[in-house]
This record gives structure tokens, sequence and C-alpha cells, in this order.
């Protein structure tokens, strides 16, 4: 048995942390002994976490040290400005570091990347046979803060083709270790959740659903203002969004001033948004950029009509036309083609015999773990 030692944000966030506690319940117990160290304590997903793994939290000598490399306010600043490329204060953070990790590990994971302290440590202070990072999304400026520990990786994992792409267009000296690692999701537990009794969850006639973080990397702005011209239209409908973030309040502010409030209607973060999935009659993500749709698979997995935006990683999970509808991002496309599945039922219909002739499949994934 392998000795895998997993270095994550938390378990509560957004979609990295989704797909980590995925990755984890699909680990094979047989062949993996798994340690999880989580920087911050923050247990939003943890309810999804269905097999028991050993977490410890990653300590500092003092509150001050831990404030460096959080993911809040002084944390987010210092890596947006990239000081640790100019100062190495990252390494200086080493010693700082109360927790002890002193096995020796087969594998040690860099989970979670986005330029953070955590890289850092993995690739210094951690003694491992193999060693990876994660690269979660096309845009990858953060980077140059931790490049200089790229070279003690021996794979550097994007979560989709169009992740990798965008790298090594920046890094064409890592190419060799860069690799695509999709990420998995529990098929039969969301086919199961989905099927959860709840009664009628909508009211519309027709009924538009998006789920994800309430950020402006989702795009909910552009769906508000789609919402406003399908109204224009004459099209009885009703969008439903699931997330919650910072953007709710300017996105209260679009949805009031376009007289949307009985239209398009934020529920809030749920646990179990695969209910909500089954009852709706589209599935729209207007995303300005993506590593990997994580609520495009899960809404895959449940069959239904999509439209999501022109961005490279939803090509790999979308091929227009055929098991879902890509569209440029702007306002106007989303409402062209949402207007024309609703007045034109069979091309939604088309698309979802697809989805349920071809299943998704992630077990492929997990044997790249064996060839880090």
């Amino acid at each position: 048995m392998k000795k895998m030692l997993i270095f994550a944000k938390s378990l509560g966030g957004g979609g990295s942390e989704v797909a980590l506690i995925q990755l984890l319940n699909k680990l094979p117990r047989d062949k993996y002994d798994v340690t999880l160290a989580l920087l911050e304590n923050d247990s939003e997903y943890a309810y999804r976490l269905k097999v028991p793994v050993n977490i410890v939290y990653i300590q500092f000598k003092n509150y001050f040290y831990q404030k460096l490399v959080s993911t809040g306010f002084v944390g987010k600043v210092l890596k947006k400005l990239k000081i640790n490329k100019y100062i190495h204060f990252y390494d200086w953070l080493f010693n700082k570091v109360s927790t002890q990790f002193n096995d020796r590990y087969d594998i040690a994971i860099d989970f979670y990347g986005y330029g953070y302290f955590l890289t850092a440590y993995l690739a210094m202070k951690i003694n491992a046979d193999r060693k990876a990072t994660w690269l979660h999304d096309e845009n990858i400026s953060w980077f140059k803060n931790v490049e200089r520990y790229a070279k003690h990786f021996h794979k550097i994992f994007g979560v989709s083709q169009a992740v990798c792409d965008s790298f090594i267009k920046t890094y064409p000296q890592y190419k060799d270790k860069v690799k695509p690692f999709y990420n998995v999701i529990d098929v039969e537990e969301i086919i199961k959740k989905s099927e959860e009794e709840c009664g009628k969850l909508f009211d519309g006639k027709y009924n538009i659903l998006t789920v994800g973080r309430l950020h402006k990397q989702k795009g909910y702005d552009i769906a508000v203002e789609a919402a406003r011209i399908l109204v224009k239209k004459g099209i009885d409908f009703k969008w439903y969004a699931i997330g919650s973030g910072p953007e709710e309040k300017r996105l209260r502010g679009l949805i009031k001033k376009y007289n949307l409030l009985d239209i398009f209607i934020l529920l809030g973060r749920k646990d179990n948004p695969y209910i909500y999935m089954k009852q709706c009659n589209l599935y729209v993500q207007p995303s300005r950029h993506e590593g990997y749709g994580i609520t495009l698979a899960e809404a895959k997995t449940l069959c239904l009509p999509i439209i999501a935006s022109d961005i490279p990683p939803i090509h790999e999970q979308l091929k227009d036309g055929v098991n879902g509808y890509i569209v440029p991002l702007n306002a106007e496309a989303f409402t062209d083609k949402i207007y024309k599945l609703i007045t034109e039922p069979d091309l939604a219909e088309k698309v979802v015999r697809e989805l349920q002739h071809n299943k998704l499949d992630f077990s492929s994934e997990l044997t790249k773990l064996e060839n880090i």
C-alpha cells in the first residue's frame, strides 16, 4: 500500500474543493493510505466525504504567520502581488510551521495550487518519492509566485487539456511534466441524490438553472442580462441560481434594476443541487473562464440540455449541437440559443438522447496517479 500525502486549502470554498472530495471518495483504499493536510478549517463540503480520511491541519507558530499564507485578504494580496517571486518569503516561513511531517511518502500531491505557500512547502520540505501539483484554471498568472519550485515536481496536472495548453504556452520548459487529469465526479452518487424525494421545486412554465459560486468568473451578470432580454421577447420562464459568493449583492442590485425579482431567483447554496438539476428544463453555464466545469459534468450526468460559453475547456466537455450547445460569451448569444431551445424543443431532446447514450466514465483518471 502506498502512503499518499495531499495538501489542500480546506474542505470548503469552491469547485476545486468539491473536486478534491470527489477524488478522495474514489481513491482505492486497498492501494493508498491517505493523509490530507489542510491549511484552513472550513468544512462547508465535508458532508460529501464518504470515506474515512486521516486529516491534519497545518499549524504555524503564531497567527501572524498563518495570515501571511491564508486565502484571506492578506494572503490573497501577497499572492496577487507575487511577492514570493521577488523576496522568497515562503522559504522564510518554512521554519514557522509547527506541524511535523516526518514520514516518508510514496506520493505527495499539492492539490490546491494557485500560487500559495502549500506548493512551496510540499516541494521543499516534504519527503516523498514522487510529487505532483495541480492547475485548476486557464488563468495561470499566479504560477510566477511558485515557479522556482516547479523543478521539484515530477508531474504538473491540469484539470483539462486547455489548462495544460495555456500553461505550456507560458512555461514551455515544463512541457514534459504537464498532463491532463480531469476532475473525477461520482456519477452513481449524483444520480442517487437527484432521485431523493423533494416535491416540486420550481414554479415556472420553463425553468432554467445555473449552479456555481456567485463570482465574476461564473458570468452570472451575463445570465441576468440574458434574462432581461428574454422577458422583452415575451418568453414565460424562470431562471434559478444555486450558489453563494462575493457577487451576491451586485447581482441582487442588477436583478432589482431590471425588474426581475420574480424571474431571476437566487436560491443560495444547497447541499443537494441535483434534485434541482433533475427538475429544470435547461442548464446554462455562462462562465468567463474555467479549468474543468464540474457542474457541467454533473449536468451531463443527469442528461440535461446544456448551453455553455465558448471557452476552450468547454470544448473538451461539450460538442456543439451534439451533447450540448456552445455560444459566444455575451448575453445576446445566450438569449438567442435559449429562445431557440424553448421554441424548438426537438433540439433539446436531441441532446438528451445523446447524453443518455454516452455515459461519463472517469475510471481511467485514477490510474494516472500510479504514473506520477
